[in-house]
């Protein structure tokens, strides 16, 4: 098991909410039918993760098992915020659906989840991240990848999707009707919220139809954090 950070936040709370944040798992799983390029490219990875982590040669996806199994001794709920595959293959997203199925958990996307190779999702373009983010919402059904919230124990645990750098309108939206709620608010994103973000007006890359208007609306999520 790897190091576990315990933070406290006193908030008055009737009862104590334990959350287990999990994040950047990188499964390396793939199917027999998955492409070949895709097979000896988390083969790579995998020795990857043994040679250059600072820990025991554990696979990606018995860290995750250890971390499901933590939770549950601990009577904490599972949030998971992105890049729990390497890559976009049948057979990482079939282990992770099978691993959670008669699991209890949050859920938001992260880049690598659109991802078919290790290289940048918005630099595929944009009708690869299209066509890739209409095949996670039909494999992914019982998640909304734009935005969840759900109360618990008086705590508003907000899931908002900013794996491509932004945050768009359907989720701004959401939070902003979060907001009137008047209840404390935890946000998990997939990427950590920090002054560049904010200070984006446009594309940093030409592939991908994001405007300064898109990047206004996202803005309006970042001020409120």
């Amino acid at each position: 098991m790897q190091e576990i950070i315990r933070t406290t936040i006193n908030i008055g709370l009737e009862k104590p909410v334990k959350l287990l944040h999990i994040t950047d798992v990188h499964i390396t799983k793939y199917a027999d039918d998955d492409p070949d390029f895709q097979k000896e490219l988390l083969d790579r990875r995998v020795e990857t993760f043994r040679k250059e982590g600072n820990y025991p040669p554990l696979t990606p996806e018995e860290y995750f098992v250890e971390a499901f199994e933590l939770a549950e001794k601990e009577g904490a709920l599972p949030v998971v915020t992105g890049d729990v595959v390497d890559i976009h293959t049948k057979g990482n997203v079939e282990y992770f659906l099978n691993l959670i199925k008669d699991k209890t958990l949050l859920f938001t996307p992260g880049g690598h989840e659109y991802q078919q190779i290790c290289k940048r999702t918005m630099e595929e373009g944009p009708e690869y991240v299209a066509g890739v983010k209409a095949e996670l919402k039909e494999q992914y059904s019982q998640f909304d990848l734009d935005f969840e919230s759900h109360i618990i124990g008086g705590v508003n645990i907000v899931l908002a999707n900013n794996s491509l750098d932004y945050y768009n309108a359907y989720t701004v939206e959401r939070f902003e009707k979060e907001l009137e709620k008047g209840l404390p608010i935890i946000v998990f994103s997939h990427n950590p919220i920090n002054d560049s973000m904010m200070g984006l007006t446009e594309s940093y890359n030409a592939n991908v139809p994001l405007t300064k208007e898109d990047y206004e609306i996202s803005n309006r999520m970042l001020k409120a954090l």
